[in-house]
């Protein structure tokens, strides 16, 4: 494992020491958890795994996410949902 140092703000550590107190659990091992969850979340993701996508160019792979970054959450909205029964077992 290696070692880095992180600023936080003087609310954050406070809610992280109540948190520890009561969970019986170190600052590290609750901030280590929360960024695994956090890493977790964000590797779902379409952007990050648009990111790696094999057969993209570093180029093209730039261009797709540069072009993704400009949609906006209207853009993304659900308009229609379709279900279609593709084969019956």
């Amino acid at each position: 494992m290696k070692t880095i140092s992180v600023k936080l703000n003087e609310s954050i550590i406070h809610d992280l020491k109540k948190v520890s107190d009561i969970y019986n659990i170190s600052y590290s091992d609750f901030i280590r958890k929360a960024i695994e969850q956090a890493l977790e979340e964000k590797k779902k993701d379409f952007m990050f795994r648009m990111g790696n996508v094999p057969y993209a160019t570093a180029k093209e792979e730039k261009e797709i996410i540069e072009e993704l970054s400009k949609l906006t959450d209207d853009d993304l909205k659900i308009v229609r949902v379709e279900k279609i029964k593709i084969w019956e077992i």
